[in-house]
């Protein structure tokens, strides 16, 4: 089975052995409390599974892993868990589309043979992101896995791979620190002389991160964390795209550059690696902004227009909770603490691993979900996390009809469509400039949220793409107070060719919905609706999340054959002006048609 990613229309797809498919799919980490069954009714064939190297934490400081097996822990490797999973698949759906999520963490053996290639955790020592040996021995069973997934009987089924590491799987540094240790400080040091010609770098120790502290060595180590994840994320895709010799897609979980803001995490690498022809698709969650409340866009962890614009696609993790959704405890009794992944803190409010109360608001939040990636012609894999999530009639009846919109995109030419007019933009580099924990590492994911909320549709984009894009746009928001110099150029991009712009500043690092919206607006950004309703448009769709009860205008910028298509009876109509009535929270998805 080949496999690779081609723009469709405008919209990234997935092609697999000649045919295009819309990029979704389903995954869970309890495979044993997974609703494959559902979704395979629903007609869904494209289907992760998890596998891992070792049965140790994903989480390093909840101690929280989802694998029972690890596949190079004992003496001979175990496929078990893995292969039982996938067999199971293919008994109900003989035509599944199969991507190995592969958790490239290293067994214990290793670990304690090669302690000065690990950092020490809150649950026991981890491989370095850092280190050559990691990369070396870890591809090396990198390929042992993915020669036994190529020579079994269900190879024929296998359409591509996601390859996870790190802290939860998302290519985070496992103490949260850099890989801080006298191994990277080594490297560190070696990195800063060749790179800058700078040898005498003082001592560095954990004290010189804390919160309020900047120093010029502090931000260069917060620089050597990024790269290096970034290269670490890079050597593996290499190692892989090269043993399935290019035939298949691989994708991975990082450069969360638009949620994280704390560089020492090293997710502030995308730059380094978005151009890489080992690397198809990149991932991460939607926001858990707000706490995942309604009322609010879940929006993207990563600058997802500078990734199309590079040729690449963003397949979205959607973790929505539903009103099924329940303690991970209750669905592996005796596995895990009652402390971690709680439902309520400590004072009685619910937590962002709490669904909504309602059947109506979960198909609601769900609805919002792929409005979001729909309209930023995005995929998405729905995160079963813990089993059951989705287990309800009407939620898979709306799962059907989501992958019959999505697959009816491919055909559909998206040009001469509303698009979004405003741009905001993410300096990663710019997080090196500010002391961890200061207010300012705060601006860029203030900005995003409150956009959400103005009614006016935005793209993300990274400052170093500025050149490229700037022409779709009537005005542009920099989230920086202190740029770096790519953001320099960026806003003087701006400048010379007048489209207007505001920035963050020391002095001014938060904006509310109406200063944005107003700064749009008199900037000549086309206003859908100035209530605080969520709207996206973009690719011949629109979309209304509602924050009030009552009738709801959203004004379009043309008139358009108006199609409801989701959460609606509004009645199909050519018009510029779409009027309903909605309950707070609601969600209604529409089809644009010329």
């Amino acid at each position: 089975m080949k496999s690779y990613v081609e723009f469709k229309n405008g919209r990234p797809c997935i092609c697999i052995d000649g045919e295009f498919f819309a990029p979704l799919a389903y995954t869970t980490y309890f495979e044993e409390k997974g609703e494959y069954s559902d979704f395979i009714k629903s007609g869904y064939r494209m289907i992760f599974v998890n596998v891992s190297f070792t049965d140790l934490p994903i989480n390093n400081f909840t101690g929280f892993t989802p694998f029972r097996t690890g596949v190079f822990e004992g003496d001979v490797p175990d496929y078990s868990e893995f292969d039982g999973t996938v067999n199971r698949i293919l008994a109900e759906c003989p035509q599944a589309l199969i991507f190995p999520r592969i958790n490239i963490a290293m067994p214990r053996k290793w670990i304690k043979n090669n302690i000065y290639e690990t950092v020490e955790t809150p649950t026991g020592r981890r491989e370095s992101l850092c280190s050559d040996l990691f990369r070396r021995d870890g591809a090396e069973l990198l390929r042992k896995l993915v020669s036994h997934v190529r020579n079994a009987d269900y190879a024929a089924n296998i359409a591509g791979y996601q390859l996870c590491g790190g802290i939860t799987q998302e290519w985070m540094h496992h103490d949260l620190f850099g890989s801080f240790s006298e191994m990277s400080r080594e490297k560190f040091r070696e990195r800063m002389n060749e790179k800058y010609g700078v040898s005498d770098i003082p001592v560095i120790s954990k004290e010189d991160f804390s919160s309020g502290n900047y120093n010029e060595t502090v931000s260069r180590y917060g620089e050597f964390c990024c790269e290096e994840a970034a290269k670490t994320v890079e050597h593996f895709s290499k190692v892989l795209k090269e043993y399935i010799n290019n035939e298949q897609v691989a994708g991975v979980f990082y450069g969360y550059n638009a949620f994280v803001s704390d560089y020492i995490f090293g997710l502030h690498g995308l730059r380094f690696i978005i151009d890489s022809p080992y690397i198809d698709f990149f991932s991460s969650p939607c926001c858990y902004d707000e706490n995942r409340n309604l009322g609010f866009d879940w929006g993207d962890m990563l600058t997802v227009d500078s990734l199309k614009a590079h040729g690449k696609l963003y397949f979205v993790e959607c973790d929505i909770r539903t009103h099924l959704t329940r303690r991970m405890q209750d669905s592996r009794p005796g596995k895990y603490p009652d402390g971690i992944y709680t439902l309520e803190d400590a004072n009685g409010n619910k937590t962002v691993w709490c669904g909504p109360d309602t059947r109506e608001l979960s198909l609601s939040a769900i609805r919002k979900a792929f409005a979001h990636q729909l309209t930023k012609a995005s995929g998405i894999w729905w995160f079963d996390m813990w089993g059951g999530w989705y287990h309800d009639e009407a939620i898979m009846s709306e799962m059907e009809q989501i992958k019959n919109i999505a697959e009816a995109t491919i055909d559909k030419n998206s040009e001469n469509y509303p698009s979004a007019q405003a741009v905001v933009f993410v300096d990663e580099k710019a997080y090196l400039n500010i002391p961890r924990g200061s207010h300012l590492c705060n601006t860029v994911n203030h900005t995003r949220v409150r956009m959400g909320n103005t009614g006016i549709p935005f793209d993300l984009c990274m400052v170093e793409d500025a050149e490229k894009v700037i022409h779709r746009y009537k005005a542009a928001i920099f989230t920086a107070a202190s740029p770096s110099d790519e953001g320099e150029k960026a806003l003087e991009i701006c400048r010379k060719q007048g489209v207007p712009f505001i920035c963050t500043t020391d002095e001014k690092p938060f904006y509310t919905v109406s200063e944005l919206r107003d700064f749009l607006a008199l900037s000549g950004v086309h206003c859908y609706n100035a209530d605080g309703c969520v709207v996206y448009c973009g690719g011949g769709y629109l979309a209304i999340h509602s924050v009030i009860d009552g009738n709801v205008k959203v004004t379009l910028p043309g008139k358009y054959k108006v199609r409801p298509l989701l959460g609606t009876e509004f009645t199909e109509t050519e018009t510029d002006v779409i009027e309903l009535e909605m309950k707070k929270y609601d969600t209604a998805v529409f089809e644009l048609i010329r």
